[in-house]
């Protein structure tokens, strides 16, 4: 039987509704939501989930991964790096989480020697042509994320978006409901 695998794209935690900060409702929001189609895409069949263990939502699917093992053992956490050094630079507390999940991954490759002007797409395509799926949470389709949503298409992925203006307008709304 042929492993079915799921890639992951979005944006850094500053580009997210809520700026990442774990206390904002959009943040948990973004989470759980992450989290639920995860934990979807493994009762479709998915084992196998492939991050590019970028700050946001990269890591956040990569934790999400690791806790559903606990629950699905048989699920396997890839993470693919864009250069070796990836997250030398992060915060702190972002490069605890980064060093964390990279300790527990099933794989780790590095798809870049070195930086470069393409080193992000090329791990983005390496990713979305080792998977059937994408998950993606996106607000801002001139990004890497909205490539590597184009370049998914393209190939015939099987792609769930999350438009992140939605969650940020209806989380907006749920405020003023509530005033």
């Amino acid at each position: 039987m042929t492993e079915k695998a799921v890639c992951f794209s979005g944006h850094r935690p500053e580009k997210l509704p809520g700026r990442g900060d774990a206390g904002r409702s959009e943040t948990v929001f973004i989470k759980d939501l992450l989290h639920t189609k995860i934990e979807q895409s493994i009762h479709e069949g998915y084992t196998k989930f492939y991050s590019g263990v970028a700050r946001g939502i990269d890591l956040w699917a990569a934790q999400a991964v690791l806790d559903l093992k606990e629950k699905y053992p048989d699920i396997k956490l890839f993470c693919v790096k864009p250069v070796e050094n990836q997250g030398d630079n992060f915060p702190e507390e972002d490069r605890l989480v980064y060093e964390s999940v990279i300790s527990r991954a099933d794989s780790v490759l590095c798809t870049s020697a070195g930086y470069s002007k393409d080193c992000y797409a090329i791990r983005n395509r390496y990713m979305v042509e080792n998977s059937e799926k994408l998950i993606a949470f996106v607000n801002n389709y001139r990004s890497g994320t909205g490539q590597t949503i184009n370049y998914a298409r393209r190939t015939g992925l099987i792609t769930d978006i999350t438009d992140l203006s939605d969650i940020a307008f209806n989380m907006k709304y749920k405020q003023l409901e509530f005033e």
